[in-house]
């Protein structure tokens, strides 16, 4: 495992550092702390954060514009609260004291402020939404890699599929001649929580089967959808599972990142598990909207 430093070593001794972005995707903050996560846990620690959107494009939106989940719990951390110091601040947010923050970028979104500071910006990711200009335009180099779910939101991934299970293909792409950017999207841990290195019981996509009609809030007249408290919490294992896999990519990845960088890795919404009947994300409920956030440097 790569040496972790402290991110006011690393602006030292770069003002305009390396910087990589992991979202895993649909994590509520429970899976995260229920799984085993030696990487993610020795990068910074573990917090619970309110992220600004329940489902993937609003929530990366907001995060490509400078709005990531935040910490409102006590004790508020640097770069986990927005009363603490950050990171970085776009040039057109309210004005705060220059020492309030690390790195000042000037533009709209977090795109044109690494742009215009001279990063190559990368971005990898596999959820549908990542098919779009949307939520791409910004990176010089997008690499998609899932499967194509507009037919099938439940479609099996294999081990292909997943942007962290490809590390030298990220790795090969970043500039040695000038600061770069990072982004990927972690699609294990969304449903139907396949994570490519772990296998997945049968009993996953019979329970997904069953719950389809009801994924993400929906409803429909007089439906009955028979998911009891054994089905949700076999769901919910499997996205612990898929958090683990996460993690294991990570520490692959970082090794083989060159050194040093800031990493910042989130969820982008969550998952219900049940909790007042639902299954899935694209809804406000505590967690769909309660996140895990880690932030740390990598020396």
């Amino acid at each position: 495992m790569s040496a972790m430093v402290s991110i006011a070593d690393v602006m030292s001794d770069r003002p305009w550092p390396n910087i990589v972005v992991i979202t895993v995707d649909s994590c509520r903050f429970d899976s995260a702390a229920l799984a085993r996560t030696p990487t993610l846990d020795s990068l910074g620690p573990l917090r619970r954060a309110v992220t600004p959107g329940v489902f993937t494009l609003p929530a990366h939106m907001a995060f490509f514009s400078g709005y990531f989940p935040n910490v409102m719990e006590l004790p508020h951390l640097d770069y986990y609260s927005r009363e603490m110091r950050q990171l970085w601040r776009l040039s057109r947010a309210k004005q705060k004291s220059r020492d309030s923050y690390h790195l000042q970028l000037e533009g709209d979104t977090l795109w044109e402020g690494f742009r215009k500071a001279g990063y190559h910006l990368l971005g990898a990711g596999g959820v549908r939404w990542f098919l779009t200009k949307t939520l791409t335009q910004g990176f010089d180099e997008f690499l998609f890699r899932g499967p194509n779910d507009y037919s099938d939101w439940f479609a099996q991934r294999g081990p292909e599929d997943f942007a962290l299970a490809h590390p030298d293909e990220l790795v090969e792409r970043l500039p040695s001649d000038r600061p770069w950017f990072l982004f990927v999207n972690a699609l294990e841990t969304h449903a139907p929580y396949n994570n490519g290195l772990t296998q997945q019981s049968p009993e996953i996509a019979e329970i997904i089967a069953r719950g389809a009609p009801i994924w993400a809030g929906r409803t429909r007249r007089g439906l009955h959808v028979e998911l009891g408290p054994s089905d949700y919490k076999a769901l919910h294992l499997a996205q612990v599972a898929a958090v683990e896999a996460v993690d294991q990519r990570l520490a692959t990845l970082f090794d083989m990142l060159p050194k040093p960088f800031i990493a910042l890795v989130c969820a982008d919404h969550g998952e219900s598990f049940g909790e007042g009947g639902n299954w899935g994300h694209g809804f406000p409920a505590e967690p769909v909207n309660n996140v895990p956030l880690w932030v740390g440097a990598v020396g």
